[in-house]
Parts: C-alpha cells; structure tokens; sequence
C-alpha cells in the first residue's frame, strides 16, 4: 500500500510542527517523526485505525489513527491507496473535523 497525502494534510502536519517550535524544536521535531512514523504502519495494516465516530455520515469509511493522544490522522482507504486527509490537534473542537476534511 501506497501513503498519499493530501496538501491539505501535509499544511496542517507543517503548522502544528510550526507551532511546537516556537516553545521547542526538539519537541516539535520528535512529534513530527513520531506522527510520520505511525502513518508509515499503515502500509502494513491500513484498517489497525477504528472508523472515525464523528465522520461516519459521510460517503467515504474515513478512520483514525490517534497519535501521542493528541493527534488524530485522518484518512481512508482507496483500492493500494491509503489518503491522508487531516491531521487533526484533538485540543479543538471535534465539530471542526468535519471541515478539515470538506472538499477532499
């Protein structure tokens, strides 16, 4: 399996790095790799994630791996391909997912 990620997704993974950094980019750069890490398992096991409780309306079986119970990556599975969509900082409001992951 094939990970693609969305630029939608990849902003949003650059922005919380962006974020850590300012206080420290030890910390930051620690849960970038660790969230690139947990993204690469998933070309093994693409369905280890739980289906997303607050996306289950939607056309598409969008799941989520939650990462240092902070962040959720968002994505679905397409035939070899595994589309990460968001990546999500929990501490927001859950209703916001829905429009991380609008005109995908």
């Amino acid at each position: 399996m094939i990970i693609q990620w969305t630029q939608r997704a990849e902003n949003q993974l650059d922005d919380i790095f962006d974020f850590i950094k300012v206080e420290n980019e030890m910390a930051a750069i620690r849960i970038y790799n660790q969230i690139l890490d947990e993204v690469e398992v998933l070309t093994k096991f693409p369905n280890i994630a739980p289906v997303e409780p607050l996306l289950e309306d939607e056309p598409i079986t969008y799941r989520s791996l939650l990462v240092n119970r902070r962040y959720k990556i968002v994505y679905f599975v397409n035939d070899e391909l595994i589309y990460i969509v968001a990546v999500f900082d929990c501490h927001q409001n859950p209703n916001k997912l829905k429009k991380h992951i609008e005109n995908f």
